[in-house]
């Protein structure tokens, strides 16, 4: 038996795995702890799940964690269904909110089993919840370690945890058999971690860091690079920096570790469009590390609105770097993340500037558009300086701005605009996910533009279903043959 349980999902619609589960198993197995990790977390059944606790967990079986993401917290507290599927604007997520009946299945083998809840939704658990004994928050490497030997001490924990990780920069992941790594997997690296701007609307912790705080020896990502490539026959990988080119010194040190590899590599990370921009000569070098699909953090084309929100570079001349991008690199995927209720911007303005995204010559392949999110205890600028911003928040999420354009209108509008910009070819529907994901199942290219990826009131190509539901089958008879 595991000495300690994992739940996590992939990212779906394809195949990709999240980097910070399998960071956390592997500083568990490097202290020698035996770690199952299970993936798929949404896609089971509440009778799958009893049957795994019940196949996984024993005695000995010391804490079970799960990734909050994947939570329906609130659903959860509200209802006694099983499944639930939750409308955004950007896409439809299906999360989970019968973890208190899996807890109590735990709890039933192991009363002394530890429930741990980590991920981006720990802060929406209430203080008086009872269903988690132990919630980790921000880096939780080290958090993983104290609470580990604890409960094994048998001393008490405390409730919260929330520990820096200082052996950042030399740490790898280690990947494990019962990881159940297919061949050829595009595999997630972690290059740096945290972001060292501080835009006003983001609650991230790890936020206004130092250049080189948080970033990785170079030799040892060509290390790990060059491991998964001769375990299981990856070249494809996605970068999970904040901002992988936040600044031209970390691309020529990278640039130049990557090409002493013996083989080509390609990835996909995410950028800041002002910074390509400012320092062209970071595109070749980027390209020629094997970056080809690039998430710009763009927020708004509006000048004011990218001041307000301290992305300063004027709109029309972020759209003329897109332009020169793709005439630089034309077979490389671009996607650029919108919020909606900015400063300054309009729905006027919004729809205009998506009639420009929809163009057939735009550079842009597909587009997410987010709804303003300001939580009162989130710790971005804007939710300790709303008024500031020309916001008045109502303390459970939702705002008014200063022209009376409340959140809800917002979301109406990003789910307005997102499906208007979908109405274009497939490949600008789905291609930052076709990159991640979907060439681990088994797309190419040229397969993947004659599929439709869909949106939330479409349905989802018959083949991508099927190539999902058979990867979902044979990671289950995987890992209920371990």
């Amino acid at each position: 038996m595991p000495d300690i349980i994992l739940f996590t999902d992939v990212c779906s619609p394809g195949f990709g795995r999240y980097a910070g589960t399998y960071r956390i198993a592997s500083e568990l197995r490097a202290h020698g702890y035996k770690v199952q990790v299970i993936e798929y977390f949404t896609k089971w059944s509440t009778e799958e799940l009893i049957n795994i606790i019940k196949k996984f967990v024993g005695k000995n079986t010391l804490w079970v964690g799960l990734s909050t993401t994947f939570l329906e917290y609130e659903r959860m507290l509200q209802t006694g269904k099983n499944r639930t599927n939750v409308f955004t604007a950007q896409m439809t997520v299906t999360g989970r909110d019968d973890w208190a009946e899996l807890v109590d299945e735990i709890r039933s083998i192991n009363p002394d089993c530890k429930i741990v809840a980590g991920g981006t939704k720990v802060g929406h658990i209430r203080p008086d919840d009872k269903t988690f004994d132990i919630i980790i928050q921000g880096q939780g490497e080290e958090s993983v370690l104290q609470i580990t030997k604890e409960i094994e001490e048998k001393r008490p924990s405390k409730r919260t945890l929330n520990l820096g990780f200082e052996r950042f920069s030399t740490c790898s992941i280690l990947w494990d058999d019962d990881d159940l790594i297919f061949p050829n997997e595009h595999l997630p690296i972690e290059i740096a971690r945290g972001c060292i701007f501080k835009c006003s609307y983001c609650s991230y912790d790890l936020n206004g860091k130092k250049i080189w705080e948080f970033n990785r020896v170079p030799e040892l990502v060509r290390k790990e690079i060059e491991d998964a490539k001769n375990r299981f026959g990856s070249t494809g990988f996605m970068f999970c920096d904040d901002t992988y080119n936040d600044s031209p010194e970390k691309v020529a040190r990278f640039h130049e570790e990557f090409m002493k590899m013996d083989f080509n590599i390609e990835f996909s990370s995410f950028a800041r469009l002002d910074l390509i921009v400012s320092h062209w000569e970071t595109a070749k070098q980027l390209y020629e590390s094997g970056l080809r699909s690039v998430f710009f953090g763009v927020e708004s084309f509006n000048t004011l609105s990218g001041k307000a929100i301290g992305k300063g570079m004027p709109g029309e001349k972020l759209k003329d770097g897109l332009m020169r991008l793709r005439e630089e690199c034309p077979d490389m995927i671009i996607l650029t993340g919108l919020i909606v209720g900015l400063p300054h911007d309009t729905p006027d303005t919004l729809r205009a500037n998506n009639e420009w995204l929809k163009q057939p010559d735009c550079p842009v392949d597909v587009v997410s558009y987010h709804p303003l999110y300001i939580h009162p205890h989130d710790g971005s600028l804007m939710a300790k300086n709303p008024g500031q911003y020309g916001y008045e928040l109502d303390g459970q999420g939702g705002w008014t701005r200063d022209d009376g354009i409340t959140r809800q209108d917002c979301v109406g509008l990003a789910q307005e605009l997102q499906l208007d910009f979908a109405k274009g070819e497939p490949l600008k529907r789905g291609a930052w996910t076709f990159f991640n994901r979907f060439q681990n199942l088994g797309f190419t290219a040229e397969q993947f533009k004659k599929t439709s990826l869909g949106y939330p009131n479409d349905v989802l190509d018959s083949e991508i279903v099927g190539r999902e539901q058979e990867k979902f089958d044979f990671y289950k008879s995987r890992l209920l043959s371990l």
